[in-house]
């Protein structure tokens, strides 16, 4: 999640400060998020996602696709996971042996 904020910032000339400002944090708090010290919490991934016009699963590295669509299957173990270009994802429950 980290390399994409860092991107982001980048790819738009902002810089650390200015994010914080964004994401009504402190520059010191900004500075480990994008440093992989600590996660963002949702509110910030939120607001972060709705400046820079992206997904927050963009944000969070389960697509490439900057909007959300695209992400396959993903298992866990015990659950199905998936999402079809549908905001709603399915999640199935293995049957267990």
């Amino acid at each position: 999640m980290y390399t994409r904020l860092r991107d982001l910032r980048e790819d738009n000339d902002i810089s650390q400060a200015e994010c914080a400002k964004i994401g009504y944090i402190s520059k010191n708090s900004y500075i480990r998020y994008e440093n992989g010290e600590r996660n963002p919490p949702l509110d910030v991934i939120v607001t972060y996602a709705k400046f820079y016009n992206v997904s927050i699963d963009y944000i969070a590295g389960l697509t490439n696709d900057k909007r959300g669509r695209g992400y396959k299957e993903q298992s866990n173990g015990k659950y199905n996971i998936t999402q079809k270009n549908s905001p709603k994802a399915v999640i199935k429950i293995k049957e267990e042996k």
